[in-house]
């Protein structure tokens, strides 16, 4: 029952096997093999790596938010001492708020580290774990930032500024200035033209939810300058983000755009307060980036698709020019043979010998009658 079974189902059988003794295998096919096989190895690790990442979908969406407040995390070391400084904001709505006492400054000692200039970073492809940014921002902010604990010297000449602030969801203009230059110093002591120096260095500037990881524009920047009484201008466009991953998990921040302007303080000619300034403005759209990767079962049909169509084209590719080379062969094998021409004294003479005689079976040649009547008298003598 079961032999039936399979004789009848041999019918369908789409796969037919020849044998190898009818397969002929040539030198040309086993380098062609070769070419295909490094060529197909390339092509699947490409698409291995197309699998393993991930793409990103930008889409631009006008900002339905309707949150009126907004946090600003910054760390921000200049080359002052604290006691000079004041940290404050003015916004749109003609708020004014005074930061000093809200923000954490410590004493140290200014160093350059890794900075870099503003606009000569390199940019890098940072992929996100938005899990772990979301476990790091649960964290406190003050336990994210060092505290510069091994340099609290009240004589260092420098002096850090963390703290996260909340403000209104407007335009605004967060500055950093120093006590008599722009704002009174309620009794704080003022500071002369000689000790100001406003170079510093930016190792967290960002709005929205502190993502550690995330990285920023401003993040690791440094200016140095050049003069005592020096404005720093930094114009900000914030752009509302939301970022979704693989697992559809959503992490809710802000990207930002930065232009910088430096110029000297000097008199009437270029009037102004020393500082650094933070304009900032909050655009009304929103950016929504989606994180798509390749499925498996996708993945799975590309490769199948990608093997299957390479050999299957370079075997059509190779047949083909078989063909054309087996025609270019007898074409040019005809015309060689044509032009040959029959030579008598190239006579092939073919014979066994018995009974003390030579049998003769065939002579193409125009002696065959001399040479048949000679032998034949040697025989009669």
């Amino acid at each position: 029952m079961i032999t039936r079974l399979l004789k009848k189902v041999i019918i369908f059988d789409a796969f037919p096997k020849v044998d190898s003794g009818y397969q002929h295998k040539s030198p040309q096919g086993g380098f062609v093999t070769i070419i295909i096989s490094i060529f197909l190895w390339f092509l699947i690790i490409s698409e291995f790596r197309e699998y393993w990442s991930s793409n990103q979908k930008y889409e631009f969406l006008v900002d339905r938010s309707i949150n009126h407040k907004m946090q600003i995390n910054v760390d921000i070391t200049v080359d002052t001492p604290c006691m000079f400084l004041t940290v404050d904001l003015l916004d749109a709505a003609g708020e004014g708020i005074h930061f000093t006492d809200e923000l954490k400054l410590f004493p140290t000692i200014f160093e350059v580290r890794e900075a870099h200039h503003l606009g000569y970073q390199p940019e890098k492809e940072i992929a996100l774990d938005v899990k772990k940014m979301m476990v790091d921002a649960a964290a406190k902010l003050i336990d994210t930032f060092d505290s510069d604990s091994d340099v609290v010297d009240n004589q260092k000449s420098a002096c850090r500024i963390v703290g996260t602030l909340e403000v209104n969801k407007v335009t605004g203009n967060l500055h950093i200035t120093a006590i008599g230059h722009g704002y009174s110093g309620n009794g704080r002591p003022v500071a002369a033209n000689n000790i100001l120096n406003f170079s510093h260095r930016i190792d967290e500037f960002s709005f929205g939810t502190l993502y550690p990881q995330l990285v920023n524009p401003l993040d690791n920047s440094i200016e140095i300058a050049e003069a005592h009484v020096e404005a720093f201008q930094y114009f900000i466009s914030v752009v509302p983000t939301t970022y979704i991953d693989n697992f559809n998990r959503i992490l809710l921040t802000n990207q930002y755009a930065v232009t910088d302007y430096t110029r000297i303080i000097d008199g009437l000619r270029q009037p102004g307060v020393p500082g650094i300034f933070f304009k900032y403005d909050i655009e009304p759209i929103s950016v929504r980036i989606t994180e798509r990767s390749t499925t498996f079962s996708k993945f799975l049909t590309r490769l199948c698709g990608l093997v299957g169509g390479v050999w299957v084209t370079a075997g059509f590719v190779f047949k083909f020019a078989n063909w054309i080379w087996m025609l270019l062969d007898q074409t040019i094998g005809n015309g060689i043979n044509s032009t040959r021409r029959p030579n008598s004294t190239d006579s092939n003479i073919n014979g066994t010998l018995y009974n003390g005689g030579v049998r003769y079976n065939h002579v193409d040649s125009g002696l065959h009658s001399d040479v048949n009547i000679s032998l034949q008298k040697v025989a009669s003598d």
